[in-house]
């Protein structure tokens, strides 16, 4: 199958995916010289949300304005090569815009602006920002691929020049990120905050970030490899933006949630998506190249359901199999047999296992432990049944949890 999303999107969309690998690190929690911070990144005298979770009262950006909104858990190998932590809010889509549209970005509710960055990528040598963002002392979120930050917001933060960095989110591109020292904004619900879109490489999507401190914790395979945040905004909080908006925002929200064009919707709850798609002990999930540091994500695995359409499960594979070229690719998962059966159902059983798309690859899998992965990717005109035996060759390679 052909990752949908490349096919349409194009060489603007790959830019814009390697760009989304940037940004704040949310398993840190920031330093600077300003206002301080209790705990992380919850600002003095922050307000307790208790058990509220309709919060949001504006949609940052006009849902009629909007092509699609993406749930968490999108898959694009090798930048995003684990199930993204953030929805996707696409301005412009599809090939052959003539002119490219410029949304404004407002503030979602009530907040407090704590943070913003500005980013060059190179190449193209792309300059975007970042926003931070305090909605109570249990909420915290984060716009990412701003395109410009509203004049009267700039002023007020200062300068943009604290815990500079450089860094490679993937083989020959380099981002360089700063930013201001610790803020104390307060903005109001509709409040302009920048704006996104506009002419390429800007051209296609804002991300949203969100956590929510008093989630249950998100399940992984191994959580050392998880940084945790004594605020909680960390990967086991990481929610969906879409579930917290009040009515009738949430439903205008929920009708556009699926691809990044809006010609699909996603109706399987959680609507808003999820990266916990770890399954200890089976082969559904996170893995890692024991060779490589966990971050970038270029050189790992996941196996996941599709984020629109958890039915279909993906393999997303970086750039550890050698010779494969085909990125993401997905497949229906059946419950029985050793052909394309459900990830979630194969374990260290001493079995190998093929998964195939008719004419194009296929995949051997087998688990030599419940914390390792063992995958070979063959590609061209094969079939399952015609590569049996199924034996491993050098080209496959040995993912660990």
């Amino acid at each position: 199958m052909i990752d949908r999303r490349w096919s349409v999107i194009g060489l603007t969309a790959a830019t814009f995916l390697v760009l989304a690998c940037g940004g704040h690190d949310s398993s840190t929690a920031p330093t600077g010289n300003g206002v301080p911070l209790q705990n992380g990144r919850i600002p003095l005298g922050s307000v307790s949300c208790g058990t509220k979770t309709a919060v949001l009262t504006v949609a940052p950006i006009a849902p009629s304005f909007l092509n699609g909104w993406i749930p968490l858990g999108q898959m694009s190998p090798s930048g995003h090569t684990f199930p993204v932590d953030h929805q996707y809010l696409y301005i412009n889509s599809g090939t052959g815009l003539s002119t490219y549209r410029t949304a404004t970005v407002v503030a979602p509710a009530d907040m407090i602006v704590t943070y913003i960055h500005a980013g060059t990528t190179t190449p193209p040598g792309l300059a975007d920002y970042t926003i931070e963002f305090s909605i109570c002392t249990e909420l915290y979120g984060q716009f990412g691929h701003v395109a410009s930050i509203a004049p009267a917001l700039l002023a007020q933060a200062g300068a943009i020049d604290q815990q500079c960095n450089v860094y490679s989110p993937s083989t020959g591109t380099s981002v360089s990120t700063c930013q201001t020292k610790q803020l104390s904004i307060a903005v109001h619900a509709g409040d302009v905050l920048g704006t996104a879109g506009g002419d390429p490489p800007h051209a296609i999507a804002m991300d949203f970030s969100f956590w929510d401190s008093r989630v249950t914790p998100l399940t992984f395979a191994n959580p050392s490899r998880w940084g945790a945040s004594s605020d909680g905004f960390d990967s086991f909080h990481d929610v969906a933006a879409s579930d917290y908006f009040v009515e009738p925002v949430k439903s205008q929200v929920a009708a556009i949630l699926g691809t990044y064009d809006g010609s699909v919707h996603r109706t399987i709850p959680p609507l808003g998506g999820t990266i916990g798609v770890d399954v200890p002990g089976t082969a559904m999930g996170h893995w890692f190249n024991p060779t490589q540091p966990v971050n970038p994500e270029t050189p790992h695995l996941a196996i996941a359901p599709d984020n629109v359409n958890p039915n279909m499960i993906g393999f997303s594979i970086g750039q550890s199999q050698p010779g494969w070229t085909f990125g993401l690719q997905e497949f229906t998962p059946v419950n029985s047999g050793n052909v394309n059966r459900n990830p979630a159902q194969v374990t260290a059983d001493g079995n190998v296992y093929c998964y195939e798309s008719p004419g194009n690859w296929i995949l051997l899998l087998k688990m030599p432990t419940s914390t390792t992965l063992q995958l070979e990717g063959r590609q061209g005109n094969v079939m399952c049944a015609a590569a049996q035996p199924w034996a491993f060759t050098g080209a496959s390679f040995t993912y660990s949890r």
